[in-house]
């Protein structure tokens, strides 16, 4: 049980850090910008919040 607790708070605790870096790139990432690096990033981070939800969603309906 206290394992699941913490594999949760692990990933909440990475999930807000990554949710800061993706408002970080929004703020430099304008309508009418479009840079590569930036686009890349995005779509890690997006990828990767959607990893964290899936796996915060088993730990929850275990």
């Amino acid at each position: 049980m206290e394992n699941k607790e913490e594999k949760k708070e692990e990933l909440l605790k990475k999930k807000k850090s990554l949710e800061a870096e993706k408002n970080s790139i929004a703020k430099y990432m304008g309508p009418h910008e479009h840079d590569e690096a930036l686009e890349k990033e995005w779509g890690r981070i997006n990828a990767e919040l959607e990893k964290i939800e899936k796996e915060i969603q088993e730990l929850e309906n275990q």
